[in-house]
């Protein structure tokens, strides 16, 4: 008899687990934040697509950093996301939203210059998100990048040893032209979670050296000069792992304290 009720329990048990992970799923499938949704159970978890208009550096007319009245020795500049997970933003802003964003503060810290190529270090650096679902973006306008209100996520440049400069450096860029106006390469970095509506769905310290989100770009001339004094257009993606919705796993907890209480008076 005892062992009938033991089975009875454990194949009850069973079946309520399996309900309450099906019925978890379902509630943690896709995320709302600010009008932003995405899927953490996704293949891709959070990996977006983005454009972005950024500042030439200059380094003055001897080639080096902070000789000349027009120098720029700090990459900044701004951008607007265009997909998430392989999706575009009808899907991830079903509500009409626009996710955008701006970065600045990263220092140049390290020139090497190649026979091909250029390498530059920096330092320091930051990156603010926001939702729109105002202004539209133009990249002729930096505010149209900005003006979304509270961050919907900030991150911090997480600075790592880097072999090629002999230092820590928070993005590592390599240029097939810099100078005199044709900066055009490549770049990468990491960043840490620090603050906004998303910050609790990324702070996950699962990227490379414990940081939260990884980063790269692309770069070169636009052949112009933006309205805000811009020079050079090109791409960028960011991916980050993701937690779901608190709300879906505290009620994933509660059940399952539930079963475990239900199990123990079956038995007695």
């Amino acid at each position: 008899m005892f062992l009938n009720k033991l089975s009875k329990t454990v194949f009850s048990a069973a079946l309520l687990s399996a309900g309450l992970m099906s019925s978890s799923s379902a509630l943690a499938g896709n995320v709302n934040v600010g009008g932003v949704v995405w899927d953490p159970a996704d293949m891709f978890d959070f990996t977006s697509n983005s454009q972005l208009i950024e500042d030439l550096l200059d380094p003055g007319t001897d080639g080096v950093f902070g000789t000349a009245d027009d120098v720029v020795s700090s990459l900044n500049g701004f951008g607007k996301v265009t997909g998430i997970n392989n999706t575009f933003e009808s899907t991830f802003c079903p509500s009409g939203c626009e996710l955008t964003f701006e970065f600045g503060g990263y220092e140049v810290s390290s020139v090497i210059a190649g026979v091909s190529d250029t390498r530059i270090g920096f330092t320091g650096g930051w990156i603010n998100f926001y939702v729109d679902s105002g202004t539209a973006y133009n990249a002729n306008s930096k505010a149209s990048a900005t003006d979304g209100g509270a961050p919907w996520l900030s991150l911090a440049a997480h600075e790592i040893y880097s072999a090629t400069h002999s230092q820590m450096t928070s993005l590592n860029a390599t240029l097939s032209s810099f100078g005199a106006g044709v900066d055009a390469g490549v770049g990468a970095g990491l960043l840490d979670v620090v603050g906004g509506a998303a910050m609790g769905n990324f702070d996950t310290n699962t990227r490379t050296d414990g940081a939260d989100w990884v980063f790269s770009s692309s770069f070169q001339p636009i052949g112009n000069t933006t309205p805000d004094g811009f020079e050079l257009f090109g791409t960028a993606d960011f991916r980050g792992d993701s937690i779901p919705e608190p709300s879906s796993l505290a009620l994933l907890g509660l059940g399952m304290l539930g079963l475990g209480f239900g199990a123990r008076r079956k038995l007695k």
